[in-house]
């Protein structure tokens, strides 16, 4: 689809400054636009990339003040340069294959199941029985939706990833390939010198608008429900064990990994390989540093960074001690030379109080 700067700016409820009837076919980052494309700068610390872009058109925002390449290179100015940059991305490429619907007939759908209306189930998918598929959800290849669960409305479920027994997601949610919701617990009780599993009952349920990384595991919880709150965004290889409930619209990095039977607020954010202690509590939007392991509870608001995980700001203290160490590793050996000479000479001296023929 081709459109003019003055049809993408009323699109994005932008104001125009410069040509309007400049054509553009794409929207492309700053880095990669050419000629036809329209960009984004969203930070003026990216000016200096858009003076020497080859675009022909840019998203900026309200306070973009640098001077472009050239005065006459047309501008949108909005208040969301991001938001406004997705928006003609989309509208531009608009033209994409319109999506399938339907069942396959290589996929094989128990008969007890109940399918919504404009879904796709491709081929190779399980459907087990009594499980629910609502209106407008899609099931790629290889995607096993085990017996009793749940998928809401326009969520999409990506190649292989498996849904055990008993697993409810809500709306448009998004999981990706090879993720796993619901396998066993790791729980086991020691009898007669043995780990014996604990059978693991419970279930996993899933919020609206919760959208699951690649490569990801679930546990489902021993009696009740492992949670994952409305809005929660969950980065790739993130481990959630049994019984955890974690809160709305969290953010979990690459390679989190939280032990049983925890608990977080709202818009907690943790960083990539942070390691959760179970048990452990997580206050409304505190922040987990990268590789961060906690061992303890974390106040609300609260930032936290190390092994064992403290305060960011004790945290940076350390951080410097350690930079130091080298050089108070030197003063040390120099005080220690110093002593051991000091000691040396007084060993040397002669006691006045001695009497010098040794009586």
């Amino acid at each position: 689809m081709v459109a003019t700067v003055e049809q993408l700016a009323a699109l994005v409820r932008g104001r125009l400054v410069g040509d309007g009837s400049v054509s553009i076919r794409s929207a492309r980052p700053v880095g990669e636009a050419g000629p036809g494309d329209i960009t984004f700068i969203e930070n003026e610390r990216y000016a200096k990339m858009l003076r020497t872009s080859p675009a022909s058109a840019a998203i900026v925002g309200p306070h973009f003040k640098t001077p472009a390449r050239e005065p006459n290179l047309p501008v949108i100015e909005v208040e969301d340069p991001m938001a406004a940059f997705l928006a003609v991305r989309s509208h531009l490429g608009s033209a994409e294959k319109p999506r399938w619907s339907g069942v396959h007939p290589q996929a094989w759908v128990a008969p007890t199941a109940v399918i919504g209306k404009d879904v796709a189930i491709y081929p190779f998918a399980y459907v087990g029985d009594e499980a629910v598929i609502c209106d407008g959800a899609t099931l790629y290849p290889g995607v096993v939706v085990g017996d009793r669960c749940h998928v809401g409305k326009d969520t999409v479920i990506h190649p292989n990833a498996v849904l055990y027994r008993d697993v409810s997601l809500g709306d448009r949610v998004e999981v990706h390939a090879g993720t796993v919701l619901g396998g066993d617990g790791f729980g086991y009780r020691m009898v007669d010198g043995r780990h014996v599993k604990i059978p693991q009952t419970g279930r996993v349920e899933v919020g609206n608008d919760v959208e699951i990384g690649a490569n990801c595991t679930v546990d489902r919880a021993t009696f009740e429900a492992t949670r994952i709150g409305e809005g929660s965004k969950i980065d790739n290889l993130v481990m959630i064990g049994h019984n955890n409930q974690i809160g709305r619209h969290n953010l979990l990095c690459g390679q989190v990994g939280i032990a049983g039977s925890c608990k977080t607020g709202d818009y907690v954010v943790m960083a990539g390989q942070a390691g959760i202690k179970d048990g452990t509590e997580i206050g409304d939007r505190a922040v987990v540093g990268a590789q961060a392991g906690v061992h303890r509870s974390v106040p609300a608001e609260q930032q936290v960074l190390g092994s064992p995980a403290i305060p960011l700001r004790e945290q940076r203290r350390v951080f410097q001690m350690i930079a130091r160490l080298p050089e108070m590793n030197r003063q040390l050996r120099e005080l220690t030379a110093q002593v051991a000479l000091l000691t040396a000479g007084l060993a040397s001296e002669p006691n006045p109080d001695q009497d010098p023929t040794g009586f």
